[in-house]
């Protein structure tokens, strides 16, 4: 008797949600929108390194006015090129992981915050891991310190070692890892509510602007309930480069996590903790809007494009023309 031979595995069989979505559109559709959130909020980014970082209470139109007095409008997208290449391997790591972890553990169609923020949380991980060592040599550029990208890599190596890439690792990771589980529980809890979830029958490519008002709403939330240790991180990853400039303070020798925090209550208090929240929220929540609206969206867009042309309705036939005309610029620039 003959048995039924079974189809190959698919190496990507996790995307059971929907077999029109390969790994190559999730993986294109982050880094595009990783390239594009970190670029467009760079300035402010800069800002809010300057205001966590200075010895002394800043605000943000001092530290605006102080990048601009040192270096001019290059001083606030100084580093930009570091974390522009870094957060393209960083973010198919991030979605990828992401969609991976929720087709395994979530219910897409059931209500599951829990579920959801772990999911965020383990996608965070693998982020962080890559990102780190990018993020730590632009927080030092955004400063105003050293020549250039190799000058710091190769300062750093000369004079920190290799562990100095990675010191704020655990803080980094402390910090992140609950902002972004708040971040995608809270985005798809929205979203749910919203029925723009990966999966509704519904959901177009006219979903866009959903997408985009659920995740800045979700940055914003997420960024304030973490800002205090976005601060330890900042700190731990700047703190070599500040000491170098001859100030004297309890932060400014290399310290660890615990250490670093009871520093900054010790001279600052608790509002110390919350240095640079707002410029951080300003960043957070368009930053959150792009990144995962761009995501939802360009995933879409290539879901679309690669049915049919007959069956590709308004939606799809929408997003061919939106994502030939992005072929077209990008072969001109």
């Amino acid at each position: 008797m003959e048995t039924e031979s079974r189809p190959e595995e698919d190496l990507f069989e996790w995307e059971v949600r929907d077999s029109a979505t390969p790994f190559h559109h999730h993986a294109f559709a982050g880094s595009l929108a990783g390239v594009v959130e970190h670029v467009s909020m760079y300035p402010i980014d800069t800002v809010k390194t300057r205001v966590q970082v200075s010895p002394v209470p800043l605000g943000m139109r001092e530290a605006w006015r102080e990048v601009l007095r040192e270096r001019g409008f290059t001083g606030l997208m100084r580093g930009s090129s570091v974390i522009g290449a870094g957060c393209i391997p960083a973010h198919i790591g991030l979605f990828g992981t992401y969609e991976l972890a929720m087709a395994r553990l979530v219910d897409r169609q059931e209500h599951q915050p829990v579920r959801t923020a772990a999911c965020g949380g383990f996608a965070s991980v693998v982020h962080d891991i890559v990102l780190t060592p990018c993020d730590v040599v632009k927080q030092r550029l955004q400063m105003g310190r050293y020549l250039g990208t190799k000058h710091c890599v190769a300062s750093m190596l000369r004079q920190e070692g290799l562990g100095a890439f990675y010191r704020s690792l655990p803080a980094t990771l402390a910090m992140n890892v609950p902002f972004t589980g708040v971040l995608v529980a809270s985005n798809e809890s929205l979203k749910l509510l919203l029925k723009a979830r990966q999966g509704e029958a519904d959901t177009t490519l006219s979903t866009a602007p959903a997408y985009f008002a659920c995740a800045g709403l979700s940055g914003a939330v997420a960024s304030a309930l973490t800002s205090p240790l976005d601060v330890v991180k900042t700190r731990l990853q700047t703190q070599e480069v500040v000491l170098s400039g001859g100030l004297t303070s309890k932060l400014l020798q290399p310290q660890g996590i615990l250490t670093v925090a009871r520093a900054i209550v010790q001279e600052e208090g608790l509002r110390g903790m919350f240095r640079g929240a707002v410029p951080r929220m300003l960043l957070s929540a368009p930053a959150a809007a792009i990144s995962w609206g761009t995501y939802e969206t360009v995933r879409k867009a290539l879901e679309d494009f690669s049915q049919p042309e007959g069956k590709r309705g308004h939606a799809g036939l929408f997003a061919s023309s939106s994502f030939s005309s992005l072929v077209g610029v990008n072969q001109l620039s």
